[in-house]
């Protein structure tokens, strides 16, 4: 599986079609396309309920996108539609190209600076040293605070209610003191939309919008900017020893190029987990990548054949192309199926997995979020398999129906679209809404205390 999608910004070069380059040929583009090859809409099309509903909401996007005259905004409209989905794995990229800008020439830079389009960003007037007393004092919590990226230095200002500025407080080639650099509006709890001023930097795009971004902790991942002292490289595990019967275990990612070191952590760790009678296993923030990144502590969650999921892929002509030099086998089986109709992406997969258990842990509890997405959340549909997992927290993030996941450039060259092309047969159920939890805990409770405590119940 993969991570839930980030802001990946792909420099790519622009090819402009013999068409009208707007955000309606542009969303009917997108919508034409996923109705063709997207399993998700597949489910909505079969419930007459659904497609009404869906067809109600497509139409007043259509009109909205239809009145959108500025290009760089069409993804709010393609994000709206994307919404109706509830395909938390498909997306839509900005296809980005840095202007030709020479910067070790002043002169082309104060060309660049001088056009219309680089004048027309806002420009604050701002007291360096007021905004340092102001923010020097802010925790490392507050989204207010000084923020850095390379060599840019921007000062987060709330100006109103749920609404920041990132202002540039450090000089550099391109930026002048108090240019906004981007602006903040949240949506709910510590997720925002982000308007980022990218014309400023050279980009084809003036102000690219990015929804649902993440701040907390002193950082903006998803922009890779951070605090002082935040911690942009935080470790991705933690392993401990709680008491004389239990063991904690925290991994916040499963990220596929951490294979070797998952390998190496387990080789050390899983003798000793097998030595004591109960595990903590969180797996909060956990945003998923390669399943096979959690396979190794399977054994020890393992008490009866586990049930492994199916995974059909939907057969359409552009999906079928799109495994050309990938996987010819699948493609053949596509190919001789019925059109526009699911078939097994594996024509013998494994349908249960078995091992040989271990006596310790005798119990285990497995904490999870709604930060808790992709593989993650398929360990979560191993472990509630078992007679010695308890779960514990709060429904995961819903990641958990389709993958598979096929680019395709939208008509004008600005974006690209991401499509699933697979669904998992049982698992798709908890698209959107999260795997449940056994036990469900409030947001502001200790966990881990209360899986302690859990643990210690059944001793």
């Amino acid at each position: 599986m993969k991570y839930i999608s980030t802001l990946v910004f792909i420099f790519y070069s622009i090819h402009l079609f013999a068409q009208d380059c707007n955000c309606k040929e542009q969303f009917l583009f997108v919508k034409q396309y996923y109705e063709e090859n997207n399993p998700a809409f597949q489910k909505i099309k079969e419930d007459k309920e659904l497609y009404t509903a869906y067809k109600r909401a497509v139409a007043q996007i259509f009109q909205q996108a239809s009145g959108e005259s500025n290009t760089d905004l069409c993804s709010i409209y393609f994000n709206q539609y994307l919404r109706l989905l509830k395909d938390h794995h498909s997306s839509i990229d900005f296809n980005l190209q840095r202007k030709n800008i020479d910067l070790s020439s002043q002169a082309v830079i104060d060309s660049f600076k001088a056009s219309p389009s680089f004048k027309a960003f806002p420009l604050r007037k701002i007291d360096t040293m007021q905004v340092m007393r102001q923010l020097k004092n802010k925790p490392l919590d507050d989204i207010e605070g000084f923020y850095s990226q390379g060599g840019t230095l921007v000062a987060v200002i709330q100006h109103k209610e749920g609404y920041y500025e990132g202002v540039v407080v450090k000089k550099n080639a391109l930026l002048d003191v108090g240019h906004v650099l981007f602006t903040l509006t949240r949506e709910k709890d510590n997720y925002f939309t982000c308007a980022y001023n990218l014309g400023l930097l050279g980009f084809n795009f003036n102000t690219a919008v990015i929804e649902h971004m993440r701040v907390e902790k002193g950082g903006i991942p998803m922009m890779g900017y951070y605090k002082n002292g935040a911690d942009a490289n935080k470790p991705l595990w933690e392993f401990k020893e709680l008491d004389a019967d239990t063991y904690y275990l925290s991994i916040k990612s499963f990220e596929y190029g951490l294979r070797s070191q998952f390998d190496s952590l387990y080789e050390q760790i899983i003798p000793k987990i097998a030595q004591k009678k109960f595990l903590i296993l969180d797996i909060r923030d956990n945003g998923g990548g390669s399943e096979e990144n959690y396979f190794k502590l399977l054994p020890l969650i393992y008490t009866k054949p586990m049930k492994v999921d199916e995974v059909q892929v939907w057969v359409s002509p552009n999906n079928i192309k799109s495994y050309q030099g990938t996987n010819e086998d699948l493609m053949s089986r596509m190919e001789h199926a019925q059109p526009f109709s699911f078939i097994p992406q594996k024509e013998h997969g494994v349908r249960t997995l078995e091992y040989t258990g271990t006596r310790f842990p005798e119990k285990i509890v497995v904490l999870y979020n709604k930060v808790t997405a992709s593989a993650a959340e398929g360990l979560i549909t191993y472990a509630i398999q078992s007679d010695k997992v308890v779960t514990m927290g709060e429904n995961s993030g819903g990641f958990m129906g389709y993958g598979d996941i096929k680019a395709k450039e939208i008509p004008c060259g600005k974006f690209k679209l991401n499509t699933t092309t697979t669904k998992y047969k049982e698992n798709s159920k908890y698209e959107f809404v999260g795997i449940p939890p056994m036990v469900r805990l409030d947001r502001e409770a200790d966990w881990v205390k209360a899986a302690v405590g859990k643990l210690n119940e059944r001793k």
